[in-house]
């Protein structure tokens, strides 16, 4: 089979194996949070990425004025994305948002009562679960996992970036 990566960094024994490993596993775990994820919401009567998006804004509030930008960026999706599904929120009642001010334009988001005891309500449970999920992580591991995802982040959206380039400037291969 030829190999899917080229990076030194990347092959082990001038095998890409364990890299497809770690990719196999990146699918499986993923799978697996984003079905925890959609239990957290469910449990509040939300679907995964509106709890997401809650708790997100209830998270970001702790530090600064919360925005669509604010929330499209630290989630990395798109603000029509985030505006929808704020919009769902709002109508719950689970999210306030405000008019800015000095900017009509700009609004603010908040949790809103409702929202907060929806989240203070999931919180046990949450923690439990997270608990046992990240179980197998040391506090170093934990700090490199972070930095390292953040990276991968960064990568992944410059290779989408190129793919998208190299759809459209070559031929699919048949």
């Amino acid at each position: 089979m030829p190999l899917t990566v080229s990076r030194a960094e990347l092959l082990v024994d001038d095998s890409d194996a364990v890299f497809r490993k770690l990719v196999h596993n990146l699918f499986a775990f993923l799978y697996r949070h984003e079905t925890i994820r959609g239990g957290h919401g469910e449990r509040i009567g939300l679907a995964g990425i509106e709890y997401t998006i809650l708790i997100s804004i209830a998270h970001l509030n702790i530090e600064q004025e919360v925005n669509i930008k604010t929330v499209s960026d630290h989630l990395h999706v798109t603000g029509a994305f985030v505006t929808r599904v704020v919009n769902k929120l709002v109508k719950l009642g689970l999210v306030d948002k405000n008019v800015t001010k000095s900017d009509r334009r700009r609004v603010t988001l908040k949790l809103a009562r409702k929202g907060r005891e929806k989240l203070d309500a999931l919180a046990p449970v949450q923690r439990q679960v997270n608990d046992i999920e990240f179980k197998s992580l040391r506090r170093q591991d934990f700090l490199a996992l972070v930095r390292i995802i953040d990276g991968l982040v960064k990568n992944a959206d410059e290779a989408v970036a190129l793919q998208t380039y190299l759809k459209s400037t070559h031929r699919d291969v048949a």
